[in-house]
């Protein structure tokens, strides 16, 4: 992105400035970016993810990686423990259930 190096000041209307808060609040941006992604043409200001969707996503992740350690160690040692396996799958199953549940 280019360098911000001018600085504008203008006047809304309180519907206005009460949608700004809001997006701003909404969104987790600042009051100048949703401006300057609304004069790029931006249709749409996501809202920011939840702290529990973010706590989920990251046990995924976690999860992922547990799952992965497991497989490397099968590919090296040509074994499986199929009991961390199948704890790992059922969490993972969990997981993805809760997110579906509460965020889709």
């Amino acid at each position: 992105m280019a360098e911000i190096c001018v600085i504008k000041s203008f006047r809304l209307t309180p519907e206005l400035a009460y949608k700004l808060e809001e997006l701003h609040e909404l969104s987790g941006l600042s009051q100048s970016e949703i401006v300057r992604l609304s004069l790029t043409g931006m249709k749409t200001i996501k809202e920011k993810p939840s702290k529990e969707l973010l706590s989920s996503l990251l046990k995924l992740n976690n999860i992922g990686n547990n799952i992965n350690q497991i497989a490397r160690h099968a590919n090296t040692f040509d074994e499986i423990d199929y009991n961390t396996l199948k704890v790992c799958v059922a969490n993972l199953n969990s997981m993805v259930n809760d997110i579906r549940r509460h965020y889709l």
